[in-house]
């Protein structure tokens, strides 16, 4: 199978279908140029916000997003696996949980990044331990 076209990929959506990848050469090439698009898209953008940070209280508006964005696939991903047991696909279920749990794990990080945006004295003594 082909990689689909955008009006194709958007005539399925319509149709409520989605493009499913049959083998695993097509779902890898799909996965690269995803991983290009969007590095040639927003890598510039990225990189020209994250120039203009001047301080490390200016990097919590952004942690506080990308954490949300974070969670969320974290919680799509808890609802996948969900699914994914119903369905009965133990490797699915496995893999989906294992990517649930990164999720999970890059939420906590994410939390800790921003704390660590705030002077020191601003951790009370009673939480330094």
């Amino acid at each position: 199978m082909k990689v689909p076209t955008t009006f194709t990929a958007l005539a399925a959506r319509l149709m409520g279908k989605t493009w499913a990848h049959e083998t695993t050469a097509d779902l890898a090439a799909a996965l690269d140029m995803q991983v290009e698009q969007l590095r040639e898209e927003r890598m510039p953008e990225h990189l020209e916000g994250a120039t203009g940070l001047s301080s490390a209280p200016a990097y919590q508006p952004g942690l506080i997003d990308l954490r949300g964005d974070a969670y969320d696939a974290a919680v799509y991903l808890d609802a996948l696996t969900t699914s994914a047991a119903a369905l009965g696909d133990a490797d699915l279920v496995q893999a989906l949980q294992e990517a649930g749990e990164t999720a999970h794990e890059l939420v906590a990080r994410l939390a800790a990044a921003a704390h660590a945006t705030l002077p020191a004295s601003a951790v009370p003594v009673s939480d330094a331990a």
